[in-house]
């Protein structure tokens, strides 16, 4: 599973965590090396211009493994942004919903999420179709197709960083023939952007928590 730049405390949930404030190159590179998988020295080499440019981090955790940490983000094209974890690891996103991930268990190769975007940025609530691929254990693909409800579940107030905002939760129940999961998403009223999310990665690794990290 891929490591992730490391915080000051580990956690099973986002609201437990504690933010980390990065203003030392150094010190960032000591706290990047702490939580590396076993044999290895350091973050992967591409990550150090990311530090050294203070670019948008993500907090993010995995309840499933009790693992927890920051991600850089490494670029955005065509909207799509690819955070960076410590050993190569990366989510892919788009405006903050998961479209896929390498390096953490079970690979969602790719997904359409077009129609659960458009709910849960319009706040609408509907029925959406989502479509993941996956690599299974023999690098073989799957695709499957789930049937998703979603919902607005009205005004929410969160905090991060010491920053009140103000959001709106919507919750997204996805089905299909063998399986079912929960998708929350807490959207900032003022910029329609998300904030926090808990969202399905998949059987292996199960859901991971995110949480955007005010820049300083």
């Amino acid at each position: 599973m891929g490591a992730l730049f490391p915080m000051r405390l580990l956690t099973l949930t986002l609201a437990a965590v504690t933010l980390v404030s990065c203003t030392n190159t150094s010190d960032d590179f000591d706290q990047l090396s702490g939580f590396l998988r076993p044999g290895q020295q350091q973050p992967v080499a591409r990550s150090e211009p990311l530090i050294r440019a203070n670019v948008p981090r993500l907090q993010v955790s995995f309840p499933t493994t009790e693992r927890a940490g920051v991600m850089l983000l490494e670029g955005t094209r065509d909207g799509v942004d690819t955070w960076l974890s410590a050993d190569g690891g990366t989510l892919i996103m788009q405006r903050g919903m998961l479209r896929g991930s390498r390096g953490f268990g079970q690979g969602l190769l790719s997904s359409d999420i077009s129609e659960a975007l458009e709910f849960v940025f319009s706040g609408q609530e509907g029925t959406a179709h989502r479509f993941h691929t996956y690599l299974n254990g023999n690098d073989e693909t799957a695709t499957r197709t789930y049937i998703c409800r979603i919902e607005n579940r009205g005004p929410r107030v969160t905090t991060i960083g010491g920053i009140v905002i103000d959001a709106r939760l919507m919750a997204e129940e996805c089905q299909s023939l063998d399986q079912q999961f929960q998708n929350l998403y807490w959207v900032r009223n003022s910029d329609n952007l998300i904030v926090q999310s808990s969202q399905w990665l998949g059987d292996f690794i199960g859901a991971v928590n995110t949480r955007v990290i005010p820049q300083l």
